[in-house]
């Protein structure tokens, strides 16, 4: 029996899985973020899938936003034993290095405070940011977003620009469902599109969502998630049938 284990995006920290209200899972946090202190320089997304290794047994089902889903694939990639499934959302196999570079010294010379709204106009939809800016789902990132140590969030986006594992996707045997956010700015619908057609056996799955389409539309990712797991489900059974 697979557990579910839930990967989150860049700022954030295993507590916001409870916005989807999925039970039973397990979430880790990546170093650097929530209670976490800064890693070691030159930290990669392959060293914190090991570390999620190091950590872990059994099989699980991987629910992987954003950053968590670069992870999950590292994950999927280097520990197949580990997975049975993949949940990749709003996410891409290969790291933009000139924008991610940018970001990062941008985040150093500005810090968490300055670079606020330019991250939560790119997470959120302006109707959603307008409409109930102190939604609890919003006040949480902005809340981990300002808490996070700007070296530690720069170090991130340093290990996003080193993120590739395009040429590898046809590694990854298991079912893989890919969700999309079709107003989603970092990774917008055809780079989505792009990782499920190189992605054996995935499925797409899109969303009227933005980029935190978890966090803004929650009970319809959940939804998904359920879905894709009882996908999962007739899978294996008719594999072992």
């Amino acid at each position: 029996m697979a557990e579910l284990l839930f990967l989150h995006p860049v700022g954030l920290d295993r507590q916001s899985v409870a916005f989807l209200g999925l039970l039973p899972v397990r979430a880790v946090t990546f170093p650097g973020h929530g209670e976490r202190r800064r890693a070691r320089p030159g930290l990669t997304l392959a060293d914190m899938a090991d570390e999620i290794a190091g950590h872990h047994t059994g099989r699980f089902d991987v629910v992987g936003a954003s950053l968590g889903g670069m992870v999950a694939m590292h994950l999927a990639l280097a520990h197949p034993g580990l997975v049975r499934s993949l949940v990749l959302a709003c996410t891409t196999p290969r790291g933009d290095a000139q924008v991610m570079e940018a970001r990062a010294e941008a985040t150093e010379a500005r810090g968490a405070a300055g670079m606020l709204d330019d991250t939560m106009t790119r997470w959120f939809t302006p109707e959603a940011l307008e409409r109930d800016p102190d939604a609890p789902p919003l006040a949480y990132a902005r809340e981990r977003l300002l808490a996070m140590d700007p070296g530690a969030l720069a170090d991130t986006w340093r290990a996003i620009a080193r993120h590739d594992v395009l040429d590898r996707l046809g590694e990854i045997g298991v079912p893989v469902t890919c969700i999309a956010g079709r107003r989603d700015r970092s990774t917008p619908l055809p780079v989505m599109q792009d990782l499920a057609a190189r992605l054996p056996g995935a499925r797409l799955v899109e969303m009227d969502a933005p980029h935190m389409a978890f966090l803004e539309r929650p009970r319809e990712f959940a939804a998904a998630v359920r879905e894709h797991l009882a996908w999962v489900r007739g899978t294996t059974e008719g594999a072992h049938s």
